[in-house]
């Protein structure tokens, strides 16, 4: 499963240039971002252990009333990895999962695990059970850490609070903060599962150089021990792995920021103050929720990511004349890349047109468009390849599914390219126009979501013959709709109450509507431009 990650060959601060095969396209110079130096020879422990030794006393996170400077955060994660390993046998090539929401103790156990030389996994509270039991069971978890409001779901798992408390005894002065030799850069940090066409979840294996390289020493954002990340992305979202790595590696501060905040536009000002907040994430839809309230929310900050989805421009328009951050950015890149490939910066002359592109490759990256494995002209669509010291070691158990979208780069031998399924093309000026997927894969509130994998889940009821899935609407009100070919009309309440108890809350369609067929185009398939005429809202 694992690919090897090698080091770019090129001078520091240049792009680089290939063209072993088409060396005269005039995009090739475009592909690789800058090559910057980092720590890639260092585990995310041994960075964190770098930092408490530097600056032991300064705030590493900060959760409402409660903070953890970087030593005893360190001695404290040091600690929860050495009960893992007594008490499970947790070790290197291990994988342990992680039931909370965003926490403290929940960030303090992902670097225990770390510390361990394991994996973690983090699953979502709000999933259904039978959901995060098949995550677990498919990433053959050597133990599960779960909230005490989760143990009666999950009767031998250990308490994420007693684990918590057994690792925060007096810290003595001399007490270690580095790692034992264990795990290696090129180890899995984490496994960040997504939606499967199949009916099945993937678990996508990250490495820790990958982490790394996505917040060190990087060309989109400057993080320096003076900055307040907020940390309010669920952790099963790999926005949260720049929101608590980017804090953690920089020697600055992961806040706390309740997900609540983030729905009352007229609060979020007040609260982004108080926590002393620099940077942080959002998906467009909720920028643009803020913006048709508050548009001047982010003057205070120094940098605002969006990403996960297409922000409205005009949204943009808005922020910047009314009270823009610091920098403005529109990031892209998907889990298999580790969480950002793409950047813009966002400027008037940026927000101008009809559709803001996503940038170019972020430092230590390489993106290609490719059409049949040529390289496009500008203007002209292509698949989106990502390359580079972010890609992600495959899909956990998966050989054969990870072989068909990480492919060996026909430009650059030694080294791979994932294969997004995203359509863009080059701009005049070299930034990247996004046009949408190429199969059935959507963005839904920043989720990836595989229609498929819905659509097997409702066509698993005997009655029905078959399903399909399309979302109606835009923004914040875009929603799935399910329909159903079936002559039982009690059917559709059947599938919604049985659907309801696998798939997570995101993948639920709002309303499923029953056909006695679905439309079809003339090569048999699904006709999915005219699944809304089935609507009852005919589309609207």
């Amino acid at each position: 499963m694992r690919q090897t990650i090698r080091e770019p060959r090129g001078r520091e601060g240049e792009p680089m240039r290939f063209g072993q095969q088409d060396g005269a396209s005039p995009t090739a110079h475009l592909e690789q971002g800058e090559v910057r130096k980092y720590p890639r020879e260092l585990t995310l422990p041994q960075i964190v252990a770098g930092w408490a030794e530097r600056t032991p006393g300064a705030p590493a996170l900060r959760f409402g009333r409660h903070s953890v400077t970087y030593r005893h955060l360190a001695v404290r994660a040091r600690r929860i990895g050495e009960l893992l390993k007594d008490a499970h046998g947790v070790g290197p090539g291990g994988v342990v999962a992680v039931l909370d929401g965003p926490s403290m103790p929940s960030v303090i156990a992902f670097l225990g695990v770390l510390y361990a030389g394991a994996a973690y996994l983090p699953l979502d509270e709000a999933n259904p059970l039978e959901r995060n039991r098949q995550m677990a069971q498919d990433a053959g978890v050597d133990c599960v850490i779960v909230a005490d409001r989760h143990r009666s779901d999950w009767p031998s798992a250990v308490s994420l609070e007693e684990l918590d408390e057994r690792a925060c005894a007096p810290v003595p002065v001399d007490e270690p903060t580095h790692p034992p030799v264990g795990s290696t850069p090129l180890d899995a940090a984490y496994v960040m599962y997504t939606s499967g066409s199949t009916g099945r979840p993937k678990g996508i294996a990250v490495p820790h150089r990958a982490i790394s390289r996505l917040v060190i020493n990087t060309d989109y954002v400057r993080i320096s021990p003076h900055d307040a990340i907020a940390q309010a992305s669920n952790t099963s979202f790999d926005a949260a792995t720049f929101e608590i790595w980017g804090a953690l590696l920089n020697g600055a501060t992961a806040v706390g920021v309740d997900k609540e905040v983030l729905l009352m536009p007229d609060e979020l000002p007040g609260t982004l103050a108080a926590e002393r907040i620099t940077t942080l994430f959002l998906t467009p839809a909720l920028f643009h929720l803020h913006v048709a309230h508050v548009p001047d929310a982010y003057r205070g900050l120094r940098q605002l990511l969006l990403g996960g989805d297409a922000p409205d421009p005009g949204a943009a328009r808005e922020v910047l004349a009314a009270g823009a951050p610091g920098r403005l950015l529109n990031m892209y890149g998907p889990t298999e890349a580790t969480t950002f490939s793409t950047g813009l910066r966002v400027t008037e002359a940026a927000a101008a047109g009809d559709a803001l592109s996503i940038g170019r490759p972020v430092a230590n990256s390489v993106v290609r468009i490719l059409d049949g494995g040529r390289r496009t002209g500008v203007g002209e669509p292509g698949e989106l390849h990502i390359g580079g010291d972010g890609l992600a070691l495959g899909y956990r158990g998966r050989p054969q599914l990870s072989a068909q979208h990480f492919i060996r780069d026909p430009f650059q031998p030694e080294g791979s390219l994932y294969r997004s399924g995203d359509l863009a093309s080059w701009n005049e000026n070299g930034s990247i126009q996004f046009h949408g997927r190429a199969d059935e894969q959507i963005k839904l509130r920043g989720f990836r979501v595989e229609l498929g994998e819905i659509e097997a889940a409702l066509r698993a009821h005997p009655d029905v013959t078959d399903a399909a899935v399309a979302p109606l609407g835009e923004g914040m009100s875009r929603k799935l709709i399910g329909y159903l070919a079936t002559r039982n009309a009690a059917a559709a309440q059947e599938v919604a109450e049985k659907i309801a108890a696998f798939l997570p809350p995101y993948m639920l369609p709002s309303e499923i509507v029953t056909v006695s067929s679905l439309p079809l185009n003339p090569n048999g398939k699904v006709d999915r431009a005219l699944l809304s005429n089935l609507h009852p809202a005919g589309g609207a």
